[in-house]
């Protein structure tokens, strides 16, 4: 195997919108960088060129980018008890700097100083430390309790942009103000005095100059507090004490002579964005973006009867809303994108980015994927231009050559657990874990029928025989259901009860006459369409994962738990051949090209493989996967491969070009004839010209040949007795040409048969039948 080559990736579908903050733009404005499972992705916004950062053992939960765009820092989750590792990482190399374990668990947030110096890491719930690492230095200078005893726990962090040792972070009824000490690189911290203000800070925001900030709470206000550091970055600020200022909100419909309302925002204010001119862009957890600039009440304010949580100061000039909560708000600007030529970078929990025009304020859906893992992929029969993907809570249909989402069939609060295409292509027939079985159509996702309570505790396997009369469903209580399919009704056949476990996977042979299932319990069954019984089972020791049949219908491919590719004879149900697939983890998808030459697998290795048919050796590999991969497709014309993993992310792999059978290219038809030409390919024969008659006239019909014409036209030589033989050949001779009568007579190579239509002589009187047979 020291000759596998690396597979060329031709898309990559993926982002991770639930790490808050986890969209940055780099300060090129070329460049964005996201978590994509356990990989920090970094994308060229024009060429969608992507470059992956791997290194993490779990999934990304922050991601963060120093001022300069030097460095690039990411934590990651780990399960209780464990370490949470930090990395930095430079942005040219894509190379790996430094690294450290002091955190617990979880890396909340991260932030670099504006010098490039320190980065600033902050722990989750089980861990409650702020950690200082030296970037120049590769070391870890300095830890601290992030908060006080008798406060919650800290959430989130962001760096002042003048000050160079100085960073503010916020939590749960906390908000605090941070200093570096230069010669000791001890923490210095002061607390906002907060009063009787109770608030969940979720974001935090610094002005340019450093003088104030805004914090976004869960309530839906925010919270403006003044740092009240001086101008000069070097004074002292031992002395300075940061101050709140107030509680605000945007201000509700405006009545006269009546206090105004303030509204705060549904789900809380999760990103906050200050712009030059001091107005704020605001992002919700109900989807609402909104520009807000202040108000500048005249006279005294009116007060209300009772005493207002917060205060209403903010107007709303402009406002859009998307689908699903905002986790990450970016300006992205440059020489050539300044004013209202900016674009807003919004990044939702759903996996899902916008972009968004400064001046019109219109979104647009730039990015979008899976937001959980992807369960299965199916192509159209013979169609290789979309391709269906089913995850939790929808289905969607992707271009293939543009990798765009053309079609999002959404069912909420279930997961779709296989997908496929009839064989008409008419319809997207799908299983769900709440036990039914939906069909829609490819065009506009309308549902056409459903089959409720297909398996008692969900569906989790499908297929469908060619002609889309017959559907085959596992559920996870271990059956398997054959159903007639028809326009105006879906009857159940038969139930057969065999797997004691989920079935993992189903697939119909190519001939429509059986059906293999595999099941998590060790067993593969191959069952008969036709008469609806079992016809061989496979036992090994394992849990089965996937099955596919080998073009032919004489093998069949099984994948499972104990890291192996098995080959089966399906007439015997004899293991013909083992293949060690992977070393780290199970094989859960697996594929074979229409012409058996290649077949693909994927598993928990987070590696997709392309493996011979015959040989069995794999010669190439495919890395980029921030999951484990949950399945695998070939195209129907063998030229791409798509495969899908546990992070929700879709990766198109090219085949290489030394497998793709290129077909002959076909004659082009004649598109301009001459007059002449096309007048006689319109003239008919003289025998084939049609003659009129009278409505009376019996059509003509052809006399049968009497005996005479049969006589002359049979062939007569000696020779063609033995027509069928193929020393016919060389024993027969032209009729023309005199035969030497020294030369033998060939003999044939087989004795005439009773076929053959040879003249006996059971005619002659020397012959008389009898009861036991020809008797002389």
């Amino acid at each position: 195997m020291g000759d596998v080559k690396n597979l060329e990736s031709y898309a990559i579908i993926g982002f991770d919108g639930s790490a808050i903050r986890g969209l940055k733009v780099h300060p090129d404005s070329e460049h964005i960088v996201y978590p994509m499972g356990n990989k920090v992705c970094i994308q060229e916004w024009k060429t969608k060129k992507m470059y992956f950062l791997s290194g993490h053992t779990n999934s990304v939960s922050t991601v963060a980018l120093s001022p300069k765009g030097t460095f690039v820092g990411s934590g990651q989750i780990n399960h209780i008890g464990f370490k949470a590792s930090a990395k930095v990482w430079d942005f040219k190399k894509k190379t790996q700097i430094g690294s450290h374990e002091l955190h617990k668990v979880r890396v909340e947030a991260l932030a670099f100083s504006s010098d490039e110096r320190y980065m600033i890491s902050l722990g989750g719930r089980d861990d409650g430390c702020v950690v200082l690492w030296d970037c120049f230095a590769a070391s870890a200078t300095g830890t601290a309790a992030a908060s006080k005893l008798t406060t919650g726990d800290a959430i989130t962090l962001t760096a002042l942009n003048l000050r160079v040792n100085s960073f503010v972070t916020g939590g749960d009824s906390n908000l605090r103000v941070w200093n570096i000490r230069a010669e000791s690189k001890n923490l210095d911290v002061v607390d906002v005095s907060l009063g009787k203000l109770r608030r969940c800070v979720r974001c935090i925001a610094v002005s340019r100059d450093d003088t104030y900030g805004y914090a976004g709470t869960t309530t839906g206000d925010m919270i403006k507090f003044s740092i009240n550091y001086p101008s000069d970055p070097l004074a002292p600020v031992s002395q300075c004490k940061p101050a709140l200022i107030g509680c605000l909100a945007k201000c509700g419909p405006w009545k006269k002579g009546r206090r105004p309302e303030s509204v705060c925002y549904s789900q809380g204010i999760e990103s906050i964005v200050i712009l030059e001119d001091g107005c704020l862009i605001v992002g919700a957890g109900d989807g609402s973006i909104d520009v807000l600039d202040e108000i500048n009440w005249k006279g005294t304010f009116p007060k209300g009867k009772i005493l207002d949580p917060n205060k209403p100061h903010f107007k709303a000039l402009k406002s859009t809303k998307l689908d699903g909560s905002i986790t990450s708000l970016e300006l992205m600007e440059s020489p050539k994108m300044q004013g209202n030529k900016r674009l807003l970078l919004a990044g939702t929990r759903s996996s899902e980015i916008y972009a968004i025009n400064v001046a019109t304020f219109n979104p647009i859906l730039v990015v979008t994927c899976h937001r959980c893992a992807i369960n299965d992929i199916a192509f159209p029969h013979g169609m290789s231009g979309v391709f269906a993907t089913a995850g939790a809570g929808d289905v969607r249909v992707w271009c293939l050559e543009t990798c765009q989402e053309l079609l999002r069939i959404v069912v909420p609060n279930f997961t779709c657990s296989a997908v496929l295409f009839s064989g008409d292509g008419k319809s997207i027939v799908s299983a769900w874990n709440d036990g039914n079985i939906r069909a829609f159509t490819p065009l506009t996702g309308r549902l056409i029928y459903c089959i409720f309570n297909t398996h008692n505790k969900g569906t989790s396997a499908l297929d469908m025989t060619t002609d889309g009369r017959t559907l085959i469903s596992g559920g996870c209580e271990g059956q398997v259901r054959v159903w007639d399919i028809k326009p105006e009704c879906q009857s159940l056949k038969k139930v057969l009860k065999e797997h004691k476990s989920p079935v993992s996977a189903i697939q119909v042979s190519p001939n429509n006459t059986e059906a293999v299932s595999a099941g998590t319990d060790g067993s593969c069954i191959i069952w008969d369409l036709i008469s609806l019984s079992r016809r061989q089972v496979m036992y090994a020791n394992t849990l089965f994962m996937c099955v596919c049949f080998e073009p032919q219908g004489c093998q069949l491919l099984t994948g499972g738990t104990d890291r192996r590719v098995a080959y089966w004879e399906t007439g015997s149900g004899n293991l013909a051949r083992e293949l060690e697939a992977s070393k780290v983890g199970a094989i859960n998808g697996l594929h074979i090209t229409q012409n058996g030459d290649l077949f693909v697998t994927g598993g928990n290795d987070q590696m997709v493989k392309l493996w011979k048919y015959q040989e069995g050796i794999y010669t190439h590999m495919g890395l980029g996967h921030a999951g484990a991969v949950t399945c695998t497709r070939f195209s129907p014309d063998a030229r791409y491969i798509v495969s899908s993993c546990a992070a929700g992310s879709i990766i198109v792999w090219k085949v290489p070009e030394q497998y793709i059978h290129k077909t002959p290219p076909k004659p082009v038809p004649q598109k301009a004839l001459s007059p002449k030409t096309l007048q006689d390919e319109l003239k008919l024969p003289l025998n084939e010209k049609p003659s009129y008659k009278a409505s009376g006239d019996r059509p003509y019909v052809p006399s049968a040949p009497n005996k005479t014409e049969k006589i002359e036209a049979m062939d007569t030589h000696r020779s063609s007795v033995h027509s069928c033989c193929p020393c016919d050949a060389t024993a027969r001779s032209d009729n023309t040409k005199k035969s030497t009568p020294k030369q033998p007579a060939a003999k044939c190579c087989r004795p005439p048969g009773p076929g053959d239509n040879l003249p006996t002589r059971t005619t002659s009187k020397e012959y008389v039948s009898g009861g036991s047979g020809d008797k002389r």
